[in-house]
């Protein structure tokens, strides 16, 4: 009997090809990527959070409903800011003044309804409390909160925080 050489396929002709391809693409692929000089430095700015509600507990304690979502692996917490108008909480004239509410224990915060306790005494949170911020509100000013954001700088080896957008402002009752 006579043995018949086995008949070229359309996927034997393919073959040799397509691993010449599979091995050179990782290669282009690298070389792509050195010639890619399109980075940011940026510093990753935080979505502002959003005041539902806040509530006189008396004694110059006040409870602040908030809602936020900040997934971004940088967030630390937020940054309360009062003033006499809207725009002066929402604007102030230094972003490191306020008081501060740093979450450092949560690495990532989940889209969440918060409740902040806002009380100049140095007690321990409330049950059900996310937060408490020492500070002292006056009723009649306005408020407003930023979301704190990690900023590294690489070249000189410092840290700092990056502060968002204001959020919207609530009047203290």
């Amino acid at each position: 009997m006579e043995e018949k050489t086995p008949r070229r396929t359309k996927q034997n002709m393919i073959g040799p090809n397509f691993s010449f391809y599979r091995l050179a693409f990782p290669f282009f692929f690298v070389l792509l990527l050195g010639a890619c000089t399109n980075y940011s430095t940026t510093a990753s700015v935080q979505a502002p959070p959003t005041l539902i509600s806040i509530t006189n507990n008396g004694n110059s304690n006040f409870t602040i409903k908030v809602r936020a979502q900040n997934p971004e692996l940088i967030f630390q917490g937020y940054r309360l800011f009062e003033a006499p108008t809207e725009a002066l909480a929402q604007n102030p004239s230094d972003l490191n003044q306020g008081a501060q509410c740093l979450l450092a224990q949560t690495a990532i915060v989940q889209p969440i309804e918060y409740t902040f306790e806002v009380d100049p005494s140095q007690n321990a949170n409330t049950a059900g409390v996310s937060c408490r911020i020492f500070a002292t509100l006056t009723p009649g000013n306005h408020i407003s909160l930023r979301t704190l954001g990690l900023a590294v700088n690489l070249s000189n080896n410092t840290s700092s925080y990056r502060v968002s957008p204001p959020s919207n402002t609530l009047i203290v009752p």
